[in-house]
C-alpha cells in the first residue's frame, strides 16, 4: 500500500472559537480549552515545551498531565514516515492569511509508541506572558483507513468487472441474451455448445423459433413471453426433445430483452427419483439430529439470543432456555467451565471458527457431551455483533470412545500378557485402581506350592521374599510407578523345600492422562540355574586367572586402541615392570618401532582365529631390548590377547647356526674349487703321462710282434696279443676318466657342444632317451668357464639321478638365456620327487652337490615336482651387475 502524500490540512476549528480565543477572559478561555472535545495543547515557541494540555489530549495520547507537560512538541510530532522533527522544522510552519498556521498532515506518537494520523490547526497566542502556540488536533487515522478501504474496494470492483467478463466466457452455464422480439443478441461458448452451433454468427439476429422447433420448446417460449410481459424473473426446468436433454433455465427480463442462464441438468434428473425416495429418510434424520443451532452475545456471560427446537435434547423448550440469560453458564459442567470460558474469550479471527467440547446438564440432572463450533457475525446497519453456532450432541460418541478406549486398553493388556507369555516366564498383572494382583498358577507350582487364592497373595509373597530383597523390591517398584524408571529386578524367593530360588521380575506400567499409574503387567522367570552358572563361571574365571598368572609365557590383554589392559607376572618380568605399572600403557611405548598408528600384525584378518606368528622387539623398563615371539587371538570386537615368548636364546642359536652355515658354505666352495683344480691336474697328468706311456707301450709291443713275425713261440705270441688287448683297454679307460674329469669340447666349443657330445657319446647307452633342446642363437654362445663347468656338472648329475631314481623314459635338457643369463632345466617324466625330498635325500649328496655348485657361481637352484608327474631341476644364473 502506498503512503498517501501530504496535502493541505482540513481546518475544522469554528471561527467563534477563534474569536473567543482572542476576546474572552483567561478563566473562560481555560474553561473552553479544557472542555473542548478535540485534543488541544499550548507549547512555548522558544523551548517547544508543552505549557498546557486539555482533557481530550490526555485521553487521546495516554500520558498523565504531569508527564504530558514534561514533553516537547518534538516528542510527539513525526513525519509521515515516522521520523522525529527538529525545532527548526516546527518553526517553519507557514502563517496563513487567516492568522492560522498552515500545518501539513503529520503523525503523532502516543504513549504506547503507536502512531496516529492527524490534521493540525495552530495559531500563535500569548500564554502567561510567553510567546506560545495553540494547537488543535483532529485524529484522521480512521478517515485515512476508510479512504484506503474505499480505494481497495474500487480496485476490487475493477478486478471483479474484468473477472466477470472472463467468467462469462468461461462459466459452465450457457448464457443467452434475447431482445424483446426473441432474437439472439449474445451467446457465450457454453451456449453455443448447448445450442449445437459452431459460432455465434449462426444465431445472432435470428428469431429463436426459426432455428429451433417451437412445438418442442413451448415451455421455453411461454416462460420467455411471461417474463417480458411481467418483467419478473422466471426459473424453470424443461425437457427439449430434439436434444434429448433436461435444461434448467433462469430468465432475467429487462427493458432491452432477456438474459437467460441455462444449465444441462440431464444427469441430475436421472438421480432425482432416487433422491426423492431418500428425501423422507433424510428429513426424518435431520429432525432427529442431536444438534442445537443457537445465537448468543459475543461477551460474557454469552447470553442466548436464539436457540433451535433441538434444545429439547436437554429436556427444555426453547422458551424455557431463553428465559434465563445464564442458562448455558448454569448448565455447564464445573470442570469444563474455566476451559470453555477461556476458549470463548479468545478473539474471533476472520474466517476461523471457535471449536470447543464441553458438558451440559440436562433437565434430569444427567451430563451430556456437546461439540460446539461458533463464528462471530458482524451484523449490518449498526446492529450489535453476535455469535452464531451449532452444538452437536456427541454423548453417545464420547461414551463409545470411552468404551473403545477401555476396550483398547483391555486389548493392549491382553496383547501385553500374550507377548510376555510368549517371551517366557510366568505372567502377572496388577490393577492399581482396584489393587488386584493376578499371578499365573505356574508361578506357585514352580516353587512347589499349590496355587494360592488371590486375597492371600500379599501375605504369602512377603513371607517368601528374602529379607535382604524386600526393601530393594519396594524401592524399584516405587521408582517405576512415580518416576517411570524401568522395573527390572532380581530377587530371592523361598520355595516349598526351604531353598532360595532366584527370580528375575520385570514389568511395565500404564499411566492415565493425569500421570497416575492404573495398570501394570510383567513376568517372573526362574533364573536359579543361570545364577548357579554365573557362580560356576566366577570360579572358572578365578581358575583361569590362576592359570593366566602361572603361564610360562608372557600374556598381554590389549584393547582396540592398543593400550594394555592386563599383564601376567611373566609379561611383567619380561618388560621389567611390577604390579599394575603396565596397565593403560600404550603398546607403542614398549616397542622399538615408535611409528604412529603401528599397523601391528596382531590385528587379525580373521577375528575368530589365531593371528600369525610374528616377532616384536620390546623395550624393557631399564632400556634394554628383548626379542619376543608373539601370537595373538581376538577375545571380542574390542580386545585381543598377545602371548609373548622370549626368543633371545633362540636368536643367539640361530645366529650361530647362520655363521656355521656360512663357514660350511665357504668351505664347500673351497672344496669344489680344489676338486676342479685337482681334476684338471689329474686329467692333465693322465693325458700327458699315463696316456702317453700306454700309447708308447702299445706301439712298442706292436713293433716287437711285427718284427718277430712267425718266429715267436705260440705261447709268447698269445701273451703278446693278450697284453695288446690289455693296453688297448687301459687306453680306453684313461680316455673315459679324462672325459669324466675334463668334459670334452667344453673349453674349446662351449656348453652347448659339450652337452651334445656328452649325450651322444656317453648317455645313449643308458637305455633312456635324452633330448637336448637349445634355444636359437645359443649353439656357439659362451659364458664364463666356471659357469659352464658348474652348469655341465649339474646337468650330468641331474641326468644320472633321473636315470637311477625316477625310472623315466624321457629326459629333456633345456638350454636358454643370452650373454648375461643362463637357464638350464632337466625335466624327466618319471615318478616325481616328494616334497620332503626336494632339498635332498637322506644319505645322498646329489641334490646337495648340485645346489652347492650353483651357489658357487652365484646361481639359483631348485628341484620341483611337475604337475603331470616327473621332476624339474632348474639352474638360473645371471651375470653380476657392474
Amino acid at each position: 500500500m502506498s503512503v498517501p502524500a501530504a496535502r493541505q490540512p482540513h481546518h475544522p476549528t469554528d471561527p467563534v472559537i477563534e474569536q473567543e480565543t482572542a476576546q474572552v477572559s483567561e478563566p473562560q478561555y481555560r474553561l473552553l480549552f479544557d472542555a473542548n472535545p478535540q485534543p488541544m495543547w499550548v507549547f512555548d515557541q522558544a523551548s517547544k515545551r508543552l505549557l498546557a494540555v486539555n482533557n481530550a489530549a490526555i485521553a487521546c495520547y495516554g500520558y498523565p498531565r504531569d508527564a504530558f507537560l514534561q514533553l516537547t512538541v518534538m516528542d510527539i510530532r513525526r513525519t509521515l514516515l515516522g521520523e522525529r522533527l527538529t525545532a527548526a522544522q516546527i518553526d517553519e510552519d507557514p502563517m496563513g492569511a487567516s492568522g492560522l498556521r498552515l500545518t501539513p498532515r503529520w503523525k503523532h506518537a502516543l504513549k504506547d509508541g503507536s502512531l496516529i494520523d492527524v490534521d493540525v490547526t495552530s495559531s500563535d497566542v500569548s500564554w502567561e506572558g510567553r510567546d506560545a502556540r495553540l494547537v488543535v488536533v483532529n485524529d484522521v487515522t480512521e478517515q485515512l483507513a476508510m479512504e484506503r478501504k474505499t480505494e481497495l474496494a474500487f480496485n476490487a470492483s475493477a478486478t471483479a468487472l474484468a473477472l466477470l467478463d472472463h467468467v462469462v466466457n468461461r462459466v459452465g452455464d450457457a448464457i443467452i441474451a434475447l431482445d424483446n422480439e426473441l432474437r439472439f443478441t449474445f451467446l457465450n461458448a457454453a451456449a453455443l455448445r448447448l445450442l449445437e452451433r459452431e459460432n455465434e454468427g449462426q444465431l445472432i439476429g435470428r428469431y429463436i423459433w426459426d432455428e429451433y422447433v417451437l412445438e418442442h420448446g413451448r415451455a421455453f417460449h411461454n416462460a420467455y413471453v411471461k417474463a417480458l410481459q411481467t418483467q419478473q424473473s422466471e426459473v424453470f426446468e424443461a425437457f427439449y426433445q430434439p436434444w434429448d436433454k433436461w435444461v434448467e433455465v433462469r430468465v432475467f427480463p429487462s427493458p432491452q430483452g432477456l438474459s437467460i442462464f441455462c444449465n444441462d441438468i440431464t444427469e441430475r434428473k436421472l438421480f432425482e427419483r432416487l433422491l426423492l425416495s431418500r428425501e423422507r429418510d433424510f428429513r426424518l434424520l435431520v429432525e432427529h439430529m442431536p444438534a442445537m443451532i443457537y445465537r448468543a452475545s459475543v461477551d460474557p456471560p454469552y447470553s442466548a439470543l436464539y436457540v433451535s427446537p433441538s434444545i429439547n435434547i436437554l429436556g427444555y423448550t426453547a422458551h424455557e432456555w431463553l428465559a434465563d440469560p445464564l442458562s448455558w453458564t448454569k448448565a455447564l459442567h464445573p470442570d469444563d467451565c474455566e476451559r470453555a470460558m477461556a476458549a470463548l474469550s479468545k478473539p474471533y479471527v476472520d474466517g476461523e471458527d471457535h471449536q470447543i467440547q464441553y458438558r451440559l446438564r440436562d433437565a434430569q440432572g444427567q451430563w451430556r457431551h456437546f461439540r460446539d463450533r461458533s463464528r462471530r457475525i458482524d451484523a449490518a446497519y449498526g446492529r450489535p455483533a453476535f455469535v452464531q453456532g451449532i452444538a452437536l450432541d456427541v454423548t453417545d460418541l464420547v461414551e463409545s470412545e470411552q468404551a473403545l478406549r477401555e476396550s483398547e486398553a483391555s486389548l493392549r493388556r491382553s496383547e501385553q500378557r500374550y507377548r510376555l507369555a510368549a517371551a517366557g516366564g510366568q505372567v502377572w498383572d496388577w490393577d492399581l485402581v482396584t489393587d488386584q494382583l493376578n499371578l499365573s498358577p505356574d508361578f506357585w507350582l514352580q516353587l512347589g506350592f499349590q496355587p494360592v487364592p488371590a486375597d492371600q497373595y500379599r501375605r504369602h509373597l512377603d513371607s517368601m521374599t528374602h529379607p535382604q530383597d524386600i526393601q530393594r523390591h519396594r524401592e524399584a517398584m516405587r521408582a517405576h510407578l512415580k518416576h517411570h524408571q524401568p522395573f527390572n529386578i532380581e530377587v530371592r524367593i523361598g520355595d516349598a523345600r526351604g531353598e532360595w530360588r532366584w527370580l528375575h521380575i520385570q514389568g511395565q506400567a500404564e499411566w492415565d492422562a493425569q500421570g497416575r499409574a492404573i495398570f501394570m503387567a510383567g513376568t517372573t522367570v526362574d533364573i536359579t540355574p543361570r545364577k548357579k552358572a554365573e557362580a560356576a563361571l566366577r570360579e572358572s574365571e578365578a581358575y583361569r586367572r590362576s592359570l593366566f598368572e602361572q603361564l610360562a609365557d608372557g600374556v598381554l590383554l590389549i584393547d582396540f586402541n592398543n593400550r594394555i589392559l592386563d599383564a601376567n607376572s611373566q609379561a611383567l618380568s619380561m618388560l621389567g615392570h611390577e604390579g599394575q605399572s603396565l596397565v593403560d600403557v600404550s603398546l607403542q611405548s614398549v616397542l622399538v618401532d615408535q611409528r604412529p598408528g603401528i599397523p601391528h600384525d596382531t590385528l587379525l584378518e580373521n577375528p575368530q582365529g589365531v593371528g600369525p606368528l610374528v616377532e616384536w622387539t620390546i623395550v624393557r623398563r631399564d632400556g634394554s631390548r628383548l626379542p619376543v615371539e608373539v601370537r595373538t587371538r581376538a577375545l571380542d570386537a574390542t580386545r585381543y590377547i598377545a602371548v609373548l615368548r622370549d626368543v633371545a636364546d633362540r636368536h643367539a642359536a640361530q645366529t650361530a647356526l647362520v655363521r656355521y652355515q656360512l663357514e660350511l658354505s665357504e668351505l664347500t666352495q673351497r672344496l669344489l674349487t680344489q676338486e676342479k683344480n685337482t681334476s684338471q691336474r689329474v686329467a692333465q697328468a693322465l693325458h700327458d703321462n699315463l696316456g702317453q706311456s700306454l700309447a708308447v707301450a702299445r706301439l712298442n709291443l706292436d713293433a716287437v710282434v711285427a718284427t718277430a713275425g712267425d718266429t715267436l713261440p705260440p705261447v709268447l705270441a698269445e701273451q703278446c696279443q693278450q697284453l695288446a688287448r690289455m693296453l688297448a683297454q687301459a687306453v680306453l679307460d684313461v680316455r673315459e676318466v679324462l672325459a669324466d674329469l675334463r668334459p670334452p669340447l667344453l673349453e674349446e666349443q662351449g656348453l652347448a657342444a659339450a652337452l651334445d657330445n656328452e649325450i651322444r657319446t656317453t648317455l645313449l647307452a643308458i637305455g633312456t632317451d635324452v633330448l637336448l633342446e637349445v634355444a636359437d642363437g645359443l649353439t656357439r654362445q659362451r659364458w664364463p668357464l666356471d659357469v659352464e663347468y658348474s652348469a655341465f656338472m649339474v646337468v650330468r648329475e641331474a641326468i644320472a639321478n633321473a636315470r637311477l631314481h625316477a625310472r623315466s623314459s624321457l629326459i629333456r635338457v633345456l638350454l636358454e638365456g643370452d650373454a648375461s643369463t643362463l637357464r638350464l632345466d632337466v625335466v624327466d617324466d618319471g615318478v616325481g620327487i616328494p616334497q620332503d625330498m626336494q632339498l635332498g635325500r637322506p644319505g645322498h649328496l646329489g641334490v646337495v652337490g648340485m645346489r652347492e655348485r650353483s651357489i658357487s657361481i652365484g646361481a639359483r637352484f631348485s628341484v620341483t615336482g611337475e604337475n603331470t608327474g616327473g621332476t624339474r631341476v632348474t639352474l638360473h644364473w645371471e651375470a653380476p651387475r657392474s
